[in-house]
This record gives C-alpha cells, structure tokens and sequence, in this order.
C-alpha cells in the first residue's frame, strides 16, 4: 500500500477546565486517542453524537486547535509540533468548508473577495486579471455565475453561501479539504445538491476529503471508509458499506437504529432498540470501556480495562471486548 496522504496516531486534545487558587484544572478529554490513516483521493466519513469530539478533532488535524499528545503525519512530515509561521504555507493544500454558511463569510466582503483572498495570501504572484479568472472559473464549478463577484453574502440563501464557502476553499486546489457538518444547517434536497457537488469536486481535483457529520445516510453516499467517535475515542472504523451491513460495535448499531424509516408499519418498533441515557461527561469519562454506562451488552471487564482497537478483517477495526457477538 501506498504511503498514506495523513496519518494519524493516538491523537489527544485535552483542554483544562477551571481549578481551585492552588488546585490544578480538569482536563475535559474532547479527543482521547484516534488512529487512522488517509489514502490520497479518499472521503473518510467521522460520524458520532453531538459532543464526541468529529469537529475538535477535525481542527486538531488541521492545527487550528493545539493538539496536547499524538502525531500528524502529512506527506511524511510531522506537523503537531510546528509553529502558525511553519504550518503557513502548508494551508494550500489543507483547506475547510465550515458549518454555518452565512456565519463562515466576512459580510463587509463581496464574493469576489471573499473567494479571491487565498489566492492573494498564498499566490501573490498572480495579477489581479488572473486572479478574477480563477475565480470566475471555480465559483462556474460549484455551479454559481461569475456576475455574482459584485454581491454580498446577506444576498443569498444558504446554499448558495455555502457554495461560496466551498469555491472559496477550493480555489486554490487543496490536497486535503475537511467538511465540518457542511449540509447540517441547509434543507435536505440542498444537502443532495452540495454531496452531489462534492463529489464530483473530489473526483475531478482527485482531492481526500474527510468529512465530519451526524447524518449517516450523507456520509454513505459520500464517503469510502467511516470512523465512529464516541467521546473523543474511536469505537470502529470499517469501509462505509461494511460498517453499514455488519456493524460489530453496539454504539455503531445503536447510531444506525437511530436513522429514520420512511415506513409508519416499521419506524415504531424500532424506536425502542434506540440508545438510552445521556453521553457522559468527558470531563470524567466513565473507566474501561467508555462507552458502558449505555451499552447493553456492558459486563464487568467493560468497567476494568479498556478495550484494544481490534481488527476484525485487514480494514475492519473496532474497540469492543465482545464485539465477536451478535
């Protein structure tokens, strides 16, 4: 196999939480040890509950928040450790597509400014004529006209503001993009419209994409592989159509349960396999097994030692004492 694009080993980010006058901070554990690596041209789907650490981690990766143990290897290199001055000029090939789509852009800002500005910092040597013909031509890919170079952001729907968000990180034509719940704020057939871009975005750039979100159904029809997150610890990581045909962790299956049905006769008996309890706090994550106190399959190995991330086939893995069991 080839060297991976990213890799990531037992990555921690640990932020301290208040302390006493002479008593030391609690250290709220949002991601507490991911491994995974990316191939070159890959969607990676990272999916979980609100709170287990998709986003934090995401921008630990791209060093937007410090990360406190672990490595980031991409292309060969190391950057956990790197300065904001190293990691500069690294951004043109890592780049991200935020949630909130009219929040991400500067509104004192046209379009044409908005999407021109990485080429400013990262390719000042183009004039400003190649400048508007790059971003006429890339804001043509994500299906806006180049006449709306002149509008503000308040001027358009969501949308189409985060077509604008998208044009603006791929112009310059990144190695990496990450999506952080890019769809979650737009209405469903708006979500069709910007995976479907997105896909083709990845085929025709041959980009990775790793792709943070909550809906499942988005993250099948986008993504290769999918990472399961639960408070800030991988639970499983499989091919997306093997972890939704055979998925060998409860929480995985407990997440799948929870995708609606279009069918009144079936969706009411399904709510009772849903999980139960809330997501514990990460300030004081529960012993072994994190994931225990709502597991129905908890026995008292889960309480003493925490699982290993097993592999279950050559890119099936999952963290689960007795994941064998169905």
């Amino acid at each position: 196999m080839t060297e991976p694009l990213l890799r990531i080993r037992n990555l921690r980010v640990w932020f301290p939480v208040g302390a006493a006058l002479f008593g030391k901070p609690a250290q709220l554990r949002a991601v507490d040890g991911v491994d995974f690596d990316l191939q070159a041209g890959e969607a990676l789907g990272i999916v979980g509950e609100s709170g287990c650490g998709k986003s934090t981690l995401a921008r630990a990766i791209l060093r937007l928040v410090p990360s406190t143990a672990g490595q980031i290897v991409w292309m060969g290199q190391s950057i956990e450790g790197w300065s904001t001055r190293q990691v500069r000029p690294l951004r043109r090939d890592l780049q991200i597509v935020f949630q909130d789509p009219l929040a991400s852009l500067d509104p004192r800002m046209t379009v044409g400014e908005i999407v021109a500005e990485p080429l400013r910092v990262h390719a000042p040597e183009l004039s400003r004529a190649e400048r508007r013909e790059r971003v006429a031509d890339i804001l043509r890919r994500v299906g806006l006209s180049p006449d709306v170079i002149n509008r503000y952001p308040h001027e358009f729907s969501g949308g189409q503001c985060q077509r604008i968000g998208i044009a603006r990180a791929m112009v310059l034509r990144p190695k990496l993009l990450v999506c952080d719940e890019p769809v979650s704020a737009l209405d469903v057939s708006i979500q069709a419209q910007i995976v479907n871009l997105l896909q083709d975005l990845k085929r025709d750039f041959g980009m990775s994409i790793l792709f943070v979100s909550h809906n499942l159904a988005v993250v099948r029809k986008l993504c290769e592989r999918v990472l399961v997150l639960y408070l800030g610890k991988p639970m499983e990581l499989a091919p997306t159509e093997m972890l939704y045909s055979d998925p060998r962790h409860p929480y995985t299956r407990g997440l799948l349960a929870a995708v609606p049905i279009p069918d009144p006769a079936v969706q009411p008996l399904r709510l009772g396999t849903a999980l139960g309890g809330e997501l514990p706090s990460p300030l004081s994550p529960p012993s072994g097994c994190v994931f225990r106190t709502r597991c129905p399959m908890a026995e008292p190995q889960c309480a003493a030692t925490a699982p290993t991330f097993d592999e279950v086939s050559d890119a099936h893995r999952v963290a689960c004492w007795r994941w064998r069991e169905k």
